[in-house]
């Protein structure tokens, strides 16, 4: 991942279904980094940041 620069979120896959349900980004710009995953839930305040930022032009790394 290009943290802390763009891309700052990163789209990561379950396991079990193969399909993206969750984004990964850090939190923190120097070392020792904290790295959080967020559900795809529309109550989670961090998951409805993230929209705000693809709604702003953001771009996620995709899923591996």
């Amino acid at each position: 991942m290009a943290y802390p620069t763009d891309p700052i979120y990163k789209l990561i896959k379950n396991d079990m279904t193969g399909e993206v349900d969750h984004v990964k980004t850090q939190t923190g710009t120097t070392e020792p980094y904290t790295l959080i995953t967020i559900p795809f839930d529309e109550d989670n305040t961090d998951y409805q940041e993230y929209l705000e930022w693809v709604a702003e032009g953001g771009v996620a790394e995709a899923a591996d």
